[in-house]
Parts: C-alpha cells; sequence; structure tokens
C-alpha cells in the first residue's frame, strides 16, 4: 500500500491550540512551575482532493512554500513516511495519508491490533516546595495530585526527584525524594508501575544512594538521574544490576534528532528506555529507530509533556512498535479538539479505527485562531 498519486498540495495553514490542566504543575529538578496552559503550535495541510491532514509542527511559512504544489507521493511514502526535506511536517503528513487512504496511522505504521495502550500520569512534581521563597509546603499537594491521578484511573506514575538541584540542600533535597518515593509506593499499592525522573538533577554519587535508600520502592524506571555520559551510564546501569534491582534506565528526551552520541550510549548498554519526543523526532524518525530498538533490546517510551495531542499521535505509535513501553499522560482539555474517539479503560488508552490520528478540529474554533498573532497561511 502507498498514498496515491496525484493529490496536490494546495494551502497550508498554522495557529496554535491551548490546552488545560486539571492543576497548577509545579517544579521539576530544574525549572521552576510548570502552570496550568500548554499550548500546540498545529499545521493544517490542504490539497486539491478535498482531503486535509492536521497536527503538531513547528514549520515557518518558507517552509510551507516549498511543500505547496507538491503531490503528496512526492513528500511522503510507504512505508518509510514523510521524506527528509519535509519532516516539518512530519505529524501533520501522517495524519494527511491516514486520511488519503483511509486508514488510521498504526496499520500505515505496520500495525495489526488495535490493543489498549498502558499510560501513565506524568504530572506528579515537586510540588512540597514554593520555588519563590523555598517554602516546604508538605507532601499534601503531592498526595493530592497522586489521590487525582487514582481517581482518574492511573495505573502507573512518574514521579519528579532531584530537589537538592536546585530548590533544597543537596543532603536534605535527596531525603525528601526518598520521603516522597516512599510515600507515593504506600499510597498507590504495590501492583501500580511506579517511576522517578530526576532531570538530570543529581549526580551518578548521588543517583545511586537514591536507589540504596528508595530502590525498595520497586521503581520500574529511573529516568534522566544525571546528564547523559556514555561512562557514567553504562556504569550505573552496571550497578544497578550488581545489586539485583530490574529498575531501567530511562533517557533521551533531549535528543531532537537521535544524534549518534546518544545512540551510542543506546548500543553501549547504558540505557534501557528510549524517549525520545514524539513532537521534536517526529513518526518518521521514530519508525526509522525501531531498528535499533530492536538490534539493542530497549524499550521505546516516546517522550510527552507540554502537549495535549502527541498523547494520541504516541499511542497510534505503540500498536506498531513491539517494544513499546507506556504512554507518558499530560492530562489536560484543549479547545476545538475531538478526541473522543480514543477511550481510556484500567489505566490503558484505546485507539480509534479512524482515519489519520483520529482527531478532528472545530472549524469556528479554527478560523478564530487563524486570526490571532502568530497565525499564518499560504
Amino acid at each position: 500500500m502507498d498514498v496515491p498519486k496525484g493529490i496536490t498540495i494546495t494551502r497550508i495553514e498554522a495557529a496554535t491550540l491551548t490546552g488545560t490542566r486539571p492543576r497548577v504543575v509545579g517544579c521539576n529538578a530544574r525549572l521552576a512551575t510548570h502552570g496550568q496552559y500548554t499550548r500546540d503550535p498545529v499545521v493544517r495541510v490542504f490539497t486539491d482532493a478535498g482531503v486535509s491532514g492536521w497536527g503538531w509542527s513547528r514549520a515557518t511559512p518558507d517552509e510551507a512554500r516549498g511543500l505547496i504544489g507538491r503531490t503528496l507521493d512526492q513528500v511522503f511514502g510507504l512505508p518509510d513516511g514523510t521524506r527528509d526535506p519535509f519532516l516539518a511536517f512530519d505529524l501533520p503528513l501522517w495524519d494527511l495519508a491516514g486520511r488519503a487512504v483511509e486508514r488510521p496511522v498504526f496499520r500505515l505504521l505496520g500495525g495489526a491490533d488495535a490493543s489498549p495502550v498502558p499510560a501513565y500520569d506524568g504530572s506528579i512534581y515537586i510540588d512540597d516546595i514554593d520555588p519563590e521563597t523555598r517554602r516546604d509546603l508538605g507532601l499534601a499537594p503531592i498526595m493530592d495530585a497522586v489521590a487525582a491521578g487514582l481517581a482518574y484511573g492511573f495505573r502507573g506514575f512518574k514521579v519528579k526527584v532531584g530537589r537538592g538541584y536546585r530548590w533544597m540542600e543537596p543532603v536534605p533535597g535527596l531525603a525528601r525524594d526518598v520521603e516522597v518515593i516512599h510515600a507515593i509506593r504506600e499510597r498507590i499499592g504495590p501492583d501500580a508501575v511506579l517511576m522517578i525522573d530526576g532531570n538530570n538533577g543529581y549526580t551518578p554519587e548521588s543517583a545511586r544512594e537514591v536507589m540504596r535508600l528508595a530502590g525498595d520502592g520497586d521503581i520500574h524506571w529511573f529516568e534522566e538521574p544525571f546528564p547523559e555520559d556514555l561512562d557514567a551510564c553504562v556504569a550505573f546501569r552496571r550497578h544497578l544490576r550488581g545489586e539485583g534491582r530490574r529498575t531501567l534506565l530511562a533517557d533521551g528526551e533531549g535528543s531532537e534528532k537521535g544524534d549518534e552520541a546518544f545512540t551510542a550510549i543506546v548500543r553501549a548498554g547504558g540505557v534501557d528506555v528510549v524517549q525520545f519526543d514524539m513532537r521534536f523526532y517526529g513518526m518518521t524518525r521514530w519508525k526509522r529507530y525501531l531498528a535499533t530498538i530492536e538490534e539493542t533490546a530497549t524499550l521505546a517510551a516516546p517522550h510527552n509533556w507540554g502537549s495535549h495531542l502527541s498523547r494520541f499521535y504516541i499511542a497510534q505509535f505503540a500498536l506498531a512498535c513491539p517494544r513499546f513501553a507506556m504512554v507518558e499522560v499530560d492530562r489536560q482539555t484543549m479547545p476545538g479538539v475531538d478526541d473522543g474517539g480514543y477511550g481510556w479503560v484500567d489505566g490503558a488508552i484505546t485507539v480509534p479505527e479512524a482515519p489519520g490520528f483520529g482527531l478532528s478540529l472545530d472549524e469556528d474554533v479554527w478560523q478564530a485562531l487563524l486570526r490571532e498573532e502568530g497565525a499564518w497561511a499560504v
């Protein structure tokens, strides 16, 4: 199967959608309050055949002019995906291709079984410290967030740690991290999946200390414990295995193009879970990287934070990735986007059989967004 020939791209529009989280989300190890609102830049691609596609994209008007007048098969082909010169439009083109052949993206990727995709709550941040005053707010805000996640139906939780990097002195900060990990494990019970994310806020030595003190919390993976370094990552993973721990080492969200240095860490055995961000890395590059995932027996878990749309892209990808881990959910609502085809059951996302990504835009909302500053059309 391939995309039809002769469908010409005639117009491209771009605007930004705004999402709203249920609450204000606090700090991570390095950055202050993440807030309640998110912004997804979106591009729509129109054709002379009456079919259009849309998705997350930071493409510029100049890049869009290079797409106008080209046919879909010139910029996108199956099974490979978007051709390299047009990767700025990767996600909109996957949606367009799916709509053109009337298939969901996961089937274009080679997936056959639309099983529910396990997901986790990525919103458990450092809410116990006021970033402006450094005042200790206690564990109640964090435990309230965990309770909200449980009530929503999550069976997996990722917890921000690394308070000693910026928000507390190193020793008491590490002690609070350990306290939080133990408190959350007790609250969610032994069967839920628990992950921790250091956002590079530890040193290799302090990361080992966290695992020594909190490893009994059955930590599924430790994300970004310290800045990526081949020798340090390999040594840390070897240390975990030497202590009999099953905790996985997750990393890669900051590598937009899967650079060679990070892939060298993967091939050396320094990473268990690869996390390129789906928005910045893209579906096509992720599809290519699956060969490396298979060769290295690692897992794929694309990073998703600050986006309402990306969780749906990742869920589609998951159905074509045999070594997929879990979808990170940044829970929010986004006016103008109909995502009702996707479902939620027992902590997992169900994926629709609708063409493309199975998402639709409210035309009135979109037209209003096109009148806002920063929107454009060519």
